[in-house]
């Protein structure tokens, strides 16, 4: 389905934005990066990468064939689509270069794609909403500059987003395989199957398509069945690793809990979790302005966002309800909000949705949620260009996204390190 050309205009325009951004949050300004106490530093250039660069420079290393040693104890091998798209890039540019050219396309596509399926759904106001509103999410900044699986995470959850709405409205066997096999591919990407997996099993059951659920379950489960397989036989590398092993040791503290008393006490700060998870999983004002909507309009959740929160709600539960366990790395508390981010997608749609349809609103309330829109905009223009305009609340916002340092760990490095993207060497 072609745009038009209002909506085809604004998709450049966004596009562009978004572009902009990414190239700004990159060199010594990626945020993965500069948000972190000890960064690795680069050479000659001095630009800023995440301590675990190297886990996912070794995706390259083991798809061009390097020796084992080089690749075979990273823990992020199975998140191996982004590796098999960036490849041909990496191998021309470099691990670094390439992947950052990758992960600009991955977005750009990902942002059309958007824009597409809100005009098809929704009307050309909910496409052009949507495409501003994402140009500048700073989930995006966030991953995009550095060549890691995590830039895939956006894109991913847009299209497994698409795929599942398709699920939605055509209910023939093959055409549930088709989308269930595309969502199983994309698992390969990152770990959103918990999001959009279960969202498409309960969509089914809403249906009341009972006799479809074995035949999705197996279909989504294939990619990363078959990715597993291949990683084991062909490559040797374990079935699994520290960083799978947490979900089993979640499930295994329900299964042994301590005593009553001793469980509850570690479930005191639940709802100051649940509130801090919801905000800063999506980085504060996107989910501020889905709450504010939701209270202006009273607008209902169609069956794909509905399915999807709740399976990201499910997830959260099981995550922070759990007894407690021993590990170096909690899946609980206020820890690893960035973990709930694929909601992202609902909550945009929402919006844009609820854009789209605000003639049907009374002029006032049409009005006020083209202002909070605005102010929406503006606000995560401002944490998505932050670094380079040196503002100050750019820092905490991404370090409550993701808290592995102090909050002002972003300033101290960039005024250590300067504030270049990627194209401008040496130190400053």
């Amino acid at each position: 389905m072609k745009l038009g050309a209002r909506a085809g205009a604004h998709l450049a325009g966004a596009s562009a934005l978004l572009a902009l951004a990414v190239w700004l949050s990159s060199g010594t300004m990626a945020p993965y990066a500069s948000t972190f106490y000890r960064p690795i530093v680069s050479a000659p250039c001095q630009y800023l990468y995440n301590v675990d660069h190297p886990l996912h420079e070794a995706a390259f290393w083991m798809l061009d064939g390097q020796p084992p040693e080089r690749w075979q104890s990273s823990i992020v091998l199975r998140r191996i689509l982004f590796p098999l798209v960036a490849y041909p890039f990496m191998k021309v540019a470099g691990f670094e270069i390439g992947g950052f050219i990758a992960s600009l396309l991955c977005h750009l596509a990902a942002l059309a794609a958007l824009a597409i399926d809100l005009r098809r759904r929704h009307g050309e106001d909910a496409a052009v909403a949507g495409v501003w509103l994402l140009a500048v999410y700073p989930g995006i900044t966030y991953w995009a500059a550095l060549p890691y699986a995590n830039a895939a995470i956006v894109p991913a959850s847009i299209a497994l987003y698409v795929l599942l709405s398709g699920l939605e409205q055509e209910a023939g066997l093959r055409a549930t395989a088709l989308r269930c096999l595309g969502m199983g591919l994309l698992f390969t990407a990152y770990d959103l199957a918990p999001f959009f997996g279960l969202a498409a099993l309960l969509l089914l059951l809403r249906r009341r398509r009972f006799a479809q659920l074995p035949l999705a379950a197996a279909c989504m489960a294939a990619g990363p069945v078959v990715t597993g397989l291949l990683l084991k036989l062909a490559f040797h590398v374990a079935w699994t690793n520290r960083n799978t092993a947490i979900y089993g040791i979640v499930a295994a503290a329900y299964l042994h809990p301590p005593a009553l008393g001793i469980w509850a006490r570690s479930l005191w700060d639940f709802p100051l979790v649940a509130v801090a998870n919801f905000f800063y999983s999506n980085l504060l004002f996107l989910p501020a302005l889905f709450l504010a909507i939701v209270a202006v309009t009273r607008r209902a959740l169609t069956l794909q966002e509905g399915t999807l929160l709740v399976a990201g709600a499910a997830l959260f539960l099981f995550n922070n309800l759990a007894p407690p366990y021993a590990a170096r790395w909690q899946m609980r508390g206020f820890f690893i909000p960035r973990l709930y981010q694929p909601l992202f997608v609902g909550l945009l749609i929402y919006v844009a949705r609820a854009l789209g349809e605000r003639r049907s609103l009374s002029p006032f309330k049409a009005h006020l949620l083209v202002a909070l829109s605005v102010l929406t905009f503006a606000a995560n223009a401002t944490v998505a260009f932050g670094p380079v305009a040196r503002l100050a609340w750019a820092g905490p916002v991404y370090q409550r996204f993701y808290p592995h340092s102090g909050v002002q760990t972003m300033d101290d490095n960039l005024a250590e390190y300067g504030r270049r993207p990627l194209g401008f060497c040496g130190k400053r």
